[in-house]
């Protein structure tokens, strides 16, 4: 625990009532926190890609003359 990670900070600031649903969501499943809420994340990001991608290209398609 402690060691060199390739992966970066992020700091939130959240109501303590998210903060205690999130350490017992993360006590239960035997996980960190910081664990928790990065998979959460990265399901977050997953689902935007998809729209994002969809935006840019229509907006690629409308630009060509």
């Amino acid at each position: 625990m402690g060691g060199k990670t390739d992966l970066e900070r992020v700091v939130a600031y959240v109501p303590a009532e998210w903060k205690e649903e999130l350490e017992a969501w993360a006590e239960a499943e035997e996980r960190s926190v910081s664990w928790l809420v990065s998979k959460l994340i990265d399901r977050a990001l997953q689902e935007r890609r998809p729209i994002t991608q969809t935006v840019q290209q229509a907006s690629e398609v409308a630009s060509v003359p």
